[in-house]
């Protein structure tokens, strides 16, 4: 019996195929880069909650909050300037009530979502906080991805 490794990598040969699959999926790409936004979110808020409640005598309810809203920040700005750069104007008042808008939006889902999974993790099942506050983040993904779609970087109608 002999092992031959095939031609063309698997990859290139399933491109196509995934292509057309996610193709048929409204916003996928969008919601990719999303996700890779909101990846390197992740990394902030854990890195940041981590290295305040290693280094300061916060509360962890306190790092949270602060880890949060820094990450909040960082992913609007990659948000801006990748994933809904076909919706930007250029001129900076938009680009702040976008921000503002984001910053609700994301801080709803932050607090609620996020902290609230945070607190009650760690309060009534005892959980570790840095893993209550991944699984925090885990659960606002979604509500976050759709609010930010439709309402914080909205596309502007036409004559608008």
């Amino acid at each position: 019996m002999t092992f031959s490794l095939p031609r063309t990598a698997p990859s290139a040969r399933t491109r196509p195929l995934l292509q057309k699959t996610f193709s048929k999926i409204p916003q996928f790409s969008r919601f990719v880069k999303f996700c890779i936004v909101g990846g390197s979110g992740v990394v902030v808020n854990a890195g940041l909650f981590r290295l305040l409640l290693q280094t300061t005598s916060f509360d962890y309810r306190l790092a949270s909050i602060i880890a949060i809203e820094t990450a909040i920040a960082n992913n609007f700005l990659w948000n801006y300037l990748w994933t809904f750069n076909d919706r930007k104007t250029g001129d900076a008042p938009t680009a702040l009530m976008m921000f503002l808008r984001f910053n609700l939006t994301s801080g709803m889902t932050a607090m609620v979502v996020n902290w609230g999974l945070l607190v009650t993790l760690k309060e009534l099942f005892g959980i570790y906080e840095e893993i209550a506050n991944l699984i925090g983040i885990a659960a606002g993904t979604i509500s976050n991805y759709l609010l930010s779609h439709f309402w914080a970087f909205a596309a502007k109608s036409p004559g608008h």
